[in-house]
């Protein structure tokens, strides 16, 4: 098998982290990965925001906790660093250009050794007063949507693997 596939068959959610920080080099390196991802038309309408100051993390959990109602113990699953990719409201790809994205940038964490967990709930409610005004002042553009998020860290334990569910492939010859 392939360097490629050996990567995407390791990667799995962490949903427990340690308190161990991101160096910023390999937060750096997951950026980039998402950075290259395939947008429709080329169009890279997207703004990524890597937030590696934990104080300001469970901050926007908070908010975002608030904005859905989530259990008072929700915060991301306490991780070092969270990234939040918003893309064009106007742009009718930009939901696929973020999810193109963040899936480079959750192989590139694997690859380094860094946990991640896709995270949905900042897109659900990124226009809630309090935490839009977050997230315009982590740098989130006016005209942009939160498409997605994802948390990131050092694994405190081993993620739950799930085995694929069958029949959901035809192939037509």
């Amino acid at each position: 098998m392939s360097a490629v596939m050996d990567n995407i068959l390791a990667r799995h959610s962490t949903r427990v982290f340690t308190d161990q920080p991101v160096e910023q080099e390999k937060l750096e390196e997951i950026v980039k990965a998402a950075v290259w991802a395939p947008s429709g038309n080329n169009a890279q309408s997207w703004h990524f925001i890597m937030m590696s100051n934990v104080e300001k993390i469970q901050e926007l959990a908070a908010a975002v906790r608030k904005a859905t109602g989530s259990p008072a113990t929700y915060n991301f699953y306490g991780p070092t660093a969270f990234l939040i990719i918003s893309g064009e409201r106007d742009n009718r790809n930009a939901a696929l250009d973020a999810a193109a994205a963040l899936e480079n940038a959750l192989l590139a964490a694997t690859d380094l050794g860094v946990g991640s967990c896709w995270i949905n709930q900042v897109r659900d409610v990124c226009d809630d007063p309090e935490v839009r005004a977050l997230l315009t002042g982590y740098g989130l553009p006016e005209s942009h949507q939160v498409w997605t998020a994802a948390s990131l860290g050092y694994a405190a334990k081993e993620p739950v693997v799930h085995e694929r569910k069958p029949g959901t492939v035809s192939y037509v010859r």
